[in-house]
């Protein structure tokens, strides 16, 4: 190899050496980026916490987001066991959350005031084969939920030796808390009502069932699934989180980018010593979005 042949050799080693060192600074000034963005958005996050201590205090207790569902009346631990009417009412407010026209939070818990007392499992159940039961449940979706198709969903999860039981083994079977677990449990839950097409639907909710059954039952220790299942990712919250630059867009709302969104809000709204979930994003984007 001649002298020449040499400098070009080594001329373009030094060029190597200048592209890995360019894009070792490139990289690190990426994650410095990358670092101060997660940095800024924890700190908004812990000044959201704060906004919302203080201007919604009725909503926690020790730091912990006390239960929606119990203070509309609906209360599942009875003597540290799920009790099944209950959890009923658990669902029927899910889905009137979920489904138009009483997705508003305001309008579903006025809908779900007036209709709780007839709208319960045992009535369901009954009006498989009480035609005057079946009626009068149909009446109530046409006049006061006006949406018939919630009445077919809830007689759907009504089955007892099918859709019901298959629920009550998902929301109990064992390795709750662990998330790998608690995620496969979101899934199959979510895969009830979403496998097929309906015209009621229960998708941002579903992660609803699980945050209020695992708030009623904390001081007992049982139900305590991990909480990046927990955290409700509606449009309030994905907006909130796209606000805050945690996520990329507040449109998407397919199983993946749901479960992503609230796995991202239990990071920040559910680290000791707070266990807040979707609230404070919800309140804060409803007054202040």
């Amino acid at each position: 190899m001649g002298e020449d042949d040499m400098m070009g050799v080594w001329y373009w080693f030094e060029e190597l050496e200048e592209e890995e060192e360019q894009r070792k600074n490139k990289e690190k000034a990426s994650e410095k980026k990358e670092w101060r963005r997660n940095d800024i958005a924890a700190y908004k996050c812990n000044r959201i916490i704060d906004w919302f201590t203080k201007r919604y205090g009725e909503w926690v207790l020790d730091n912990k987001l006390v239960s929606w569902a119990e203070k509309l009346g609906i209360k599942m631990n009875r003597d540290g066991m799920l009790d099944e009417e209950e959890l009923f009412r658990l669902f029927v407010l899910a889905i009137l959350w979920n489904n138009p026209p009483t997705y508003p939070a305001e309008k579903g818990e006025r809908v779900f005031k007036n209709i709780k007392d007839e709208y319960t499992l045992s009535n369901f159940r009954e009006a498989t084969h009480d035609c005057q039961i079946k009626e009068r449940l149909e009446r109530i979706a046409l006049v006061t939920i006006q949406n018939f198709h919630i009445f077919d969903l809830l007689m759907f999860i009504a089955n007892e030796n099918k859709v019901w039981a298959v629920i009550r083994r998902i929301l109990t079977s064992p390795k709750i808390g662990d998330k790998e677990s608690d995620q496969k449990r979101l899934r199959q839950l979510w895969g009830i009502f979403n496998n097929t097409r309906k015209d009621a639907y229960l998708t941002v909710k579903t992660f609803l069932i699980f945050r209020e059954i695992k708030i009623q039952f904390r001081d007992a220790g049982k139900y305590q699934y991990h909480p990046a299942i927990c955290c409700i990712p509606d449009s309030n919250v994905r907006k909130a989180l796209a606000k805050l630059r945690l996520i990329q867009g507040a449109d998407r709302t397919d199983f993946q980018s749901l479960t992503k969104c609230s796995r991202t809000v239990a990071e920040h709204f559910c680290r000791e010593p707070y266990d807040l979930y979707d609230l404070p994003l919800f309140f804060w984007h409803k007054e202040l979005g």
